[in-house]
């Protein structure tokens, strides 16, 4: 491999240089190379070609040597000093380095010469940098009297810092952090279909108006957010102001918490939008949220326990909630117990079903006399019926 590229280097520079200043040694197989011969011995001839590289040759294949004085080697240093060959040189010596990288197994990328395993980690850094980046150019800019759709809640949020807008098919997130923004963004599309899938208005569903998501960074601002649009500074998590105007305000009180409430948030939009000016049932709507969010396996566990320990809320009573319960452990309950019916009816008997279900409650019909029409053929009555879902939670 060497030798091939020695003299490869011997052709290109006899091809190329015409000085009149430098020794000139005659190889036997033809060849002859220009230079200075800086070392030579009994058995070998060192050749400079150019400033920097040198080629040695063994006496072998030497056939005969013309030297220059000292004066013209001087010239010919001073002609290499402007460069003359120096790109062809370079072009050389690059493909010789090449080589040499292709044969330890690396591959380029960028500039580097890397594995083929760390070329695949920056190739996948590189796409998730790009992504950030691109998400983050569209910098937000409220434009006073023009935003008359938008709610003074959201103003007075909009009005305080700089804000970025990361839009899809029915969302505009408004944030200030980008990991934030990624946590939404990534998957509201993804929670509307499931959602809309779930209830079985996959069809029937089309929203024309975006909803706006508003996200707050940290607990200090939210906190000072509610205070001064009048709500209890106690609120945690998000809320949907008003469901006509579709804009969800967020906290970020955590990444995971923040993965949780805005499928919570969205999935009351979405049924409010479907229920229209019919009244919801408290367990129904919570129940819902919760289990979209997917907070079932938390549900469960918290569920089980007060079953066993007959602490539990009888299911007469739950249906007959039209206020949040006061004390943690009863509220906690409320929502555990609301969510497990609604994965019951859904998991169990299928979307189909409980979107009928949905159906008829939304009219104000009396629950037991829901379930004897749509899950005719699963209960005997109402008593079947929880007998069932308690084995079904205990399980």
């Amino acid at each position: 491999m060497f030798k091939k590229i020695i003299l490869f280097i011997s052709f290109i520079f006899l091809f190329f240089t015409q000085q009149i200043f430098a020794d000139i040694v005659y190889l036997k197989n033809g060849n002859r190379l220009r230079g200075i011969i800086t070392k030579e011995t009994d058995k070998s001839v060192e050749l400079k070609i150019n400033p920097g590289a040198k080629v040695t040759f063994s006496k072998d294949d030497v056939k005969s040597i013309d030297k220059e004085t000292e004066g013209q080697h001087a010239k010919l240093e001073e002609e290499w000093g402007i460069g003359k060959n120096k790109s062809e040189v370079k072009e050389i010596a690059k493909d010789a380095f090449e080589e040499e990288q292709l044969e330890k197994g690396l591959v380029k990328y960028k500039d580097k010469w890397v594995t083929p395993e760390e070329k695949e980690r920056l190739q996948v850094a590189g796409l998730a940098r790009d992504a950030d980046k691109g998400a983050d150019e569209k910098k937000f800019v409220l434009k006073g009297d023009k935003d008359t759709a938008r709610s003074n809640s959201a103003k007075k949020l909009l009005s305080k810092g700089n804000w970025f807008l990361r839009e899809s098919e029915h969302f505009s997130i408004f944030y200030r952090d980008l990991s934030q923004a990624k946590i939404v963004g990534d998957k509201a599309e993804y929670y509307f279909e499931k959602i809309v899938y779930d209830l079985g208005y996959e069809k029937d569903l089309k929203w024309d108006k975006k909803c706006q998501v508003f996200i707050v960074e940290s607990t200090d601002k939210w906190k000072d957010f509610l205070k001064g649009v009048g709500f209890n500074s106690d609120l945690i998590g998000g809320f949907v102001p008003n469901y006509g105007e579709k804009e969800m305000f967020l906290c970020a009180i955590s990444d995971g918490y923040l993965a949780l409430t805005f499928p919570h948030e969205l999935t009351h939009l979405i049924f409010k939008d479907i229920a229209g000016k019919n009244t919801i049932p408290l367990w129904l709507n919570e129940g819902l949220a919760n289990y979209e969010a997917n907070l079932t396996s938390i549900s469960n566990e918290l569920l089980t326990k007060s079953i066993k320990r007959g602490t539990h809320i009888l299911l007469g009573d739950l249906l007959r909630i039209t206020v949040y319960p006061e004390g943690k452990e009863t509220r906690e309950l409320f929502y555990a117990q609301s969510e497990k019916l609604v994965e019951f009816l859904i998991a169990q008997y299928g979307r189909e079903k409980f979107r009928k279900f949905c159906d008829l409650i939304l009219k104000d019909k009396a629950f037991k006399d829901v379930i004897s029409v749509v899950y005719a053929k699963d209960f005997k009555d109402i008593e079947d019926f929880n007998i069932k879902l308690v084995e079904y939670i205990i399980k």
